[in-house]
């Protein structure tokens, strides 16, 4: 099952089979697969813009969910926009006439172990959510962030940073590296701007916990344009 915000119809065709691999991408691609096997707890992803990091990054989403899932295909796994649970229950509320069931559904435990649970966040919209959860007062996706099976952070470096976002941010990275969760990150930062955004502690995290990789190559896009 893959959460977070709406990959797109830009990126929803994309796996990890169907990435154009190169001599200035193998590297990279080969890590992602790394991750999904459980050879590597982690990947950070580095390099400009149009060089297929988010590509790699939907492709390592699917692959993890379709490895972990049972009787699923190799690559080919369904991303699934699942909303969060308040709504969930706003949508049965309403369903029922506002009245709801005293009786809550569970799941089989059975099927929970088996369901992998990837979180995709874009690092603008992931800001934007925990802000508004903060100002609610709720932890919601600052827990799923810290619990999920797989955690990908597209774009780092995009955000403005605030305490807020240091401290909330921090504290994910922290936990999933405290507790080895798999997470994967990209971002079109050099070392020295991660350094000075982030702080020493925070690549030294991405260091410890995730194979740094440098994604290379033409870009995509303007590829794109220049045969059309």
């Amino acid at each position: 099952m893959i959460r977070g915000a709406l990959i797109g119809s830009r990126f929803e065709h994309c796996t990890l089979d169907n990435y154009h691999v190169t001599a200035f991408n193998r590297d990279a691609h080969e890590a992602c697969w790394s991750v999904v096997r459980g050879d590597a707890e982690g990947v950070f992803l580095q390099g400009p813009v149009g060089v297929g990091k988010t590509h790699l990054l939907v492709g390592l989403a699917k692959a993890f969910v379709a490895r972990r899932t049972p009787d699923a295909g190799e690559t080919g796994a369904d991303a699934v926009r699942v909303p969060p649970i308040r709504e969930i229950l706003r949508r049965a509320e309403e369903d029922d006439g506002g009245e709801s069931d005293p009786t809550p559904v569970k799941l089989d435990p059975h099927e929970r172990m088996h369901e992998p649970i990837v979180e995709y966040w874009p690092i603008l919209d992931l800001v934007s959510e925990l802000r508004v959860e903060a100002r609610i007062g709720e932890l919601e996706l600052s827990q799923r962030c810290r619990m999920c099976d797989l955690l990908l952070i597209d774009d780092l470096g995009a955000e403005r940073i605030t305490d807020f976002v240091s401290q909330e941010l921090g504290r994910i990275i922290d936990w999933r590296y405290r507790d080895r969760r798999s997470i994967a990150v990209a971002t079109n930062l050099e070392d020295r701007e991660i350094v000075e955004k982030y702080g020493w502690r925070a690549i030294s995290r991405w260091t410890e916990s995730c194979e740094r990789i440098k994604v290379e190559g033409p870009d995509y896009r303007e590829r794109r344009k220049g045969s059309a």
